[in-house]
């Protein structure tokens, strides 16, 4: 072998490496961001629907969501090891093949803010997106071209072990995100943060509403009815994504004052306001009775204004004071259909959704007030434990994948 050909494979060896870094970095990121927001992506995927004007059962898209996270973080942990040299390529093709083109349209066309690539955790604009596509599509052509010529981290036998673990780990996290909350948070109200940012809600705020495929700006004083869909608020042309702007009946901004500097506070987060929320109706002014026993003040914020809200209360019958908010915000302190979150002195203590929390709970035993002794699930410890159990995961399939007595256990037997 010659000297030149032995640095063309060594070239060829450092390309397919790092090629497989690159992509399967980038897809494990995005699906990891995904799985741990998974109430994140069903809103940007409705945001999407809501731009092209269709309907799908929600309970599909919820799993389409899961799904995708799941199978994007796999797809990229296989690829970065280079296990399953074709399959993991042609399925990161296959991303790409629907990618490529939606992205090319999001940047021109520009129907959301930004694409969702990376949920929270890394916002990028919209042709920012579209070019990283370009790149990574590029990278998947020379893989698939030259990734099966260079050997990967784990043997043929004991690779599905690691498809295994590499689909349990983003599942678990988007179980844990949806059904509780996220187990990271990457939004502005985070553990320990102020309740409320109030905004500048001046003469030039409006909110954006749409209706069979027509917006139009209102303000405060003259909301429309809930035919219309929500869809952005804007003050003296500022984003809010890092603020949220509480007000009573009559339009008055009352954020400062609904937040007590002392003390424990419950709030129930409302964002879209619906019949799904009847069923839980009940038990939560069970938890502002129990709180109202124990000195925990319970405040309502949903996000409807006007004739909505008015619907909204007649449904409930809260026994606690209610007020608005727009959606966005809303949904940028807290996910789920309802949630409550717990402050003390001001500072956000825990998040939890409804359906997350045992009626039972609350019963009525002595004057001590469990809900303070919640522990929440987005202060790093679980995400750090389901981690650590991942890795040490990957590492002993490694190492089984090294051990040629073990790996034959794993081998099929010839008759």
């Amino acid at each position: 072998m010659s000297l030149s050909l032995q640095n063309r494979m060594r070239l060829r060896r450092a390309a397919v490496w790092l090629s497989r870094l690159v992509v399967g970095a980038t897809f494990a990121i995005a699906g990891w961001a995904k799985a741990i927001d998974p109430w994140g992506f069903v809103i940007k995927t409705g945001e999407y629907l809501a731009v092209w004007d269709w309907s799908l059962p929600a309970e599909l898209i919820v799993a389409a969501c899961v799904s995708v996270a799941s199978i994007e973080f796999c797809t990229g942990v296989l690829i970065a090891i280079g296990a399953m040299k074709r399959f993991s390529v042609w399925t990161a093709a296959a991303f790409m093949v629907l990618m490529l083109p939606l992205t090319l349209y999001i940047a021109v066309a520009d129907p959301v803010a930004d694409c969702g690539c990376f949920g929270d955790f890394i916002i990028v604009s919209n042709w920012f997106t579209f070019a990283k596509n370009i790149v990574l599509t590029a990278l998947i052509v020379y893989l698939a071209a030259y990734n099966r010529s260079v050997a990967g981290l784990v043997p043929a036998p004991v690779q599905w072990l690691a498809i295994s673990v590499s689909l349990l780990f983003p599942f678990f996290l988007a179980f844990v995100g949806y059904n509780t909350q996220p187990v990271v948070d990457f939004r502005p109200f985070k553990l320990g943060t102020q309740m409320f940012h109030p905004a500048d809600y001046g003469a030039d705020t409006y909110f954006t509403y749409e209706k069979n495929g027509e917006r139009r700006n209102f303000t405060l004083d003259n909301i429309p009815d809930s035919t219309w869909v929500f869809v952005d608020a804007e003050a003296g042309g500022q984003s809010e994504d890092a603020s949220c702007s509480v007000f009573d009946s009559d339009g008055e901004e009352v954020s400062e004052y609904i937040v007590n500097s002392e003390g424990e506070q419950l709030f129930l987060i409302v964002p879209d306001p619906n019949m799904q929320f009847l069923s839980r109706s009940h038990f939560v002014n069970s938890v502002a009775d129990y709180g109202r026993k124990r000195g925990v003040e319970l405040i309502a914020v949903v996000g409807s204004f006007g004739d909505t809200l008015e619907e909204w209360k007649d449904w409930v019958r809260p026994d606690f004071d209610v007020y608005s908010a727009d959606p966005v915000s809303l949904k940028m302190i807290s996910r789920g259909v309802a949630s409550l979150v717990m402050t003390r002195d001001g500072k956000i203590i825990w998040k939890r959704t409804l359906s997350s929390l045992d009626p039972e709970l609350i019963e009525d035993g002595d004057d001590s007030n469990v809900l303070s002794e919640i522990r929440p699930v987005d202060d790093g410890r679980i995400h750090t434990t389901a981690l650590c159990i991942y890795m040490a995961s990957m590492l002993i399939i490694y190492l089984l994948g090294q051990s040629p007595k073990i790996l034959r256990l794993f081998m099929p037997r010839k008759s």
